[in-house]
């Protein structure tokens, strides 16, 4: 063990943030600027289909306001991925909050100056590369692109955006369309299978969403109707009909959904993964304590007025969010029995904060008992990926002073973690968590261990027997895994400053000595991790997380 990770001190892969904490803080120095020059503010988070985080950020201070975006691609520690720059022609003058990432791309859109004089131009960009410009022809059209916006990408590299139509190049918008690469996947006057009328000039929504490879996509779409009817929710090109009926506003939902008799009235939110799990939010004209909703495949999942977690939810839900492992976040008010009406974040039908809650401020993995949460804020605050780790942006009272962060908490784990370790170096013994899904199907398992020594190399290791084995080789902990066991040594990773390493296993070719192995349905597989440490003396030495058992579905 000493000489593999010796010989591997040059190797680094991505470490994760696990503590409920934040990231990055209005007041932390903005490192690309002048002194003095800081981070004023955050708003719309992303991830990745796996690890990846990121927010947009404003920097203030004497080199002026910049724009840009923040995080990691691979879920390592977060820095800046792209600010305002200069690209051939075009000089980028403003990032918009929305944007998309994958594990190697980011696609944003910027307002753009170009070297004939125009100024304030609609752009769309993955990483230097642009994809759509305002004044551009439109693809699929003779029509020319008058603004662009709310870009995303898939894992493989697809962007997708909203543009604005026009007849004329520089001329007024008089159509929408929904870009995934150069296919309109709608546009203004498409009739599409179950709608009562065309799509409106300014029907195509913000609020679209696409699966991580764009298999599945579910938005609202405004139609040439009268405005209390002209909305309705579209499922992979076609009206959603729900209990036999279309999902339009002023139709009454129906019958087989439940509730009184009420009828949908406005659309906001949606989510869609892979396997075609969704979700949508909005009102109907029910009862004004009862007409916020959440559906969820089909049927009513959460409404105004249900009791989560001992809260209930009352008055507006304020985000969405569902993650390709089918997980969703939101935050609705709740009403606090002595502070009254307060936002809260779940994920699922678990209460996980409130405004009022204290947060880990100063990023020690500790809760700082002089803050406490004042808002979620920004335009949509929320995002969760699939190994159900959330990043939020919300402002905080710290010591009397409101200051905004990006925060990441970790949110749930499933199997069975066993067996006695001993404390590493920093006092504590080492864990290990499987986040995510247990399905072999889904490919969406991560494991993740803590607690590890700052910028420790080590790796995980798999077995399907457990075991018990004190100071294996002249470790000074003890393994918890029995039988052959298979190395995942090809993932070896530094733990940085957080103490933390985390991967994403192939589950068809787990490491076994005689080659890999593909994990099925039925099967019990153990994990655990192996990494370097320092005894008491100083003298190098290995040590060892406890161990976590995943039955697959």
């Amino acid at each position: 063990m000493r000489q593999l990770l010796a010989a591997l001190l040059s190797t680094s892969l991505a470490t994760i943030a696990v503590a409920q904490t934040a990231l990055v803080r209005e007041g932390d120095p903005y490192p690309d600027g002048p002194a003095n020059q800081v981070y004023s503010s955050f708003n719309v988070g992303a991830v990745s289909t796996y690890l990846g985080y990121a927010c947009t950020f404003t920097a203030a201070g004497p080199g002026g306001f910049v724009q840009g975006i923040w995080g990691d691609l691979n879920g390592g520690p977060g820095g800046i991925l792209r600010s305002e720059t200069t690209i051939a022609s075009l000089t980028q003058t403003a990032i918009e909050s929305f944007f998309g990432i994958n594990g190697s791309q980011i696609a944003y859109s910027s307002n753009v100056d170009d070297s004939a004089g125009s100024i304030g131009l609609d752009s769309i960009w993955v990483d230097d590369h642009l994809i759509a410009l305002d004044g551009q022809q439109a693809a699929g059209t003779a029509e020319f692109l008058n603004f662009v916006s709310r870009p995303g990408i898939t894992t493989s590299g697809v962007p997708y955006y909203a543009a604005g139509l026009s007849a004329v190049s520089g001329g007024s918008s008089t159509g929408r369309g929904l870009y995934l690469g150069t296919t309109l996947v709608y546009r203004n006057g498409d009739l599409i299978p179950g709608a009562p009328a065309p799509i409106s000039a300014q029907g195509i929504d913000f609020d679209f969403r696409f699966s991580s490879e764009a298999t599945h996509h579910i938005t609202p779409l405004g139609l040439n109707l009268p405005i209390t009817e002209d909305a309705i929710m579209a499922l992979d090109g076609a009206g959603l009909v729900l209990g036999g009926s279309l999902v339009q506003e002023g139709q009454l939902v129906a019958p087989p959904l439940g509730g009184p008799p009420e009828a949908w009235e406005r659309f906001d939110f949606c989510g869609i993964t892979e396997t075609g799990n969704y979700m949508f939010t909005g009102d109907t004209n029910g009862l004004a304590t009862e007409d916020e909703f959440i559906v969820r495949n089909g049927g009513f999942w959460a409404r105004e007025g249900d009791t989560l977690d001992g809260e209930q939810l009352t008055g507006g839900l304020r985000s969405a969010s569902l993650s390709e492992a089918n997980q969703i976040a939101f935050v609705w008010a709740v009403t606090d029995p002595t502070a009254g009406s307060l936002q809260a974040l779940y994920v699922e039908s678990t209460l996980l904060l409130k405004e009022g809650d204290p947060v880990d401020w100063n990023g020690d993995g500790t809760v700082d008992l002089n803050t406490a949460i004042v808002n979620f804020t920004g335009i949509n605050p929320i995002a969760i990926n699939p190994a159900g780790l959330l990043y939020f942006t919300a402002d905080v009272n710290v010591s009397g002073t409101v200051l905004e962060g990006f925060f990441s908490i970790a949110t749930t784990s499933f199997g069975n973690s066993y067996c006695s370790v001993n404390p590493n170096s920093t006092g504590s013994p080492a864990s290990i968590r499987a986040l995510g899904s247990s399905t072999v199907a889904g490919g969406s398992l991560f494991l993740r261990a803590t607690s590890l020594p700052a910028h420790s190399f080590g790796f995980f290791i798999v077995s399907r027997l457990q075991g018990f084995a004190a100071n294996p080789g002249g470790s000074e902990g003890n393994l918890c895994l029995g039988g052959p066991v298979g190395r995942f040594q090809n993932q070896v990773q530094s733990s940085g400053d957080a103490g933390t390493v985390a991967i994403h296993p192939d589950l068809s070719a787990l490491p076994q000595p005689l080659g890999p192995v593909s994990a099925q349905p039925g099967e019990t597989w153990n994990f655990s991790t192996w990494f370097r440490d320092q005894a008491s003396g100083g003298a190098p030495t290995s040590n060892f997380s406890d161990g976590v058992e995943v039955t697959f579905l």
